[in-house]
């Protein structure tokens, strides 16, 4: 199995969907996935930058309309479970092989 890919608040693509986790250990509980909208970034070197997520599901199920999160406290991870394994049953239907696993180097 293929580890997260922690991904730069910078780097984050509109409409893309991301895993979401707080940093600090006694928040890390705290999960969820949601689609990445937009950046709000600080006026000064001080500040953090600001992600606004959309279409959220937390951890528990629980959906979320909109949220936003200073980039100092949560980290960011690739969603790309479900493209992967849409990836290995085509693979899988096109080899004839039904135990076909593509791994991806990155």
């Amino acid at each position: 199995m293929r580890p997260l890919q922690l991904i730069r608040p910078t780097d984050l693509t509109s409409g893309k969907m991301y895993l979401i986790q707080e940093k600090r250990p006694e928040y890390a509980y705290l999960k969820y996935k949601g689609t990445f909208v937009k950046n709000k970034y600080p006026e000064d070197a001080f500040g953090c930058t600001m992600t606004h997520f959309t279409n959220l599901i937390e951890h528990g199920n629980r959906p979320y309309i909109d949220l936003h999160l200073q980039d100092c406290y949560w980290n960011y991870y690739e969603a790309d479970a479900v493209e992967r394994a849409y990836i290995d049953h085509v693979l899988r239907k096109i080899t004839g092989d039904p135990s076909f696993f593509h791994d991806v180097q990155t």
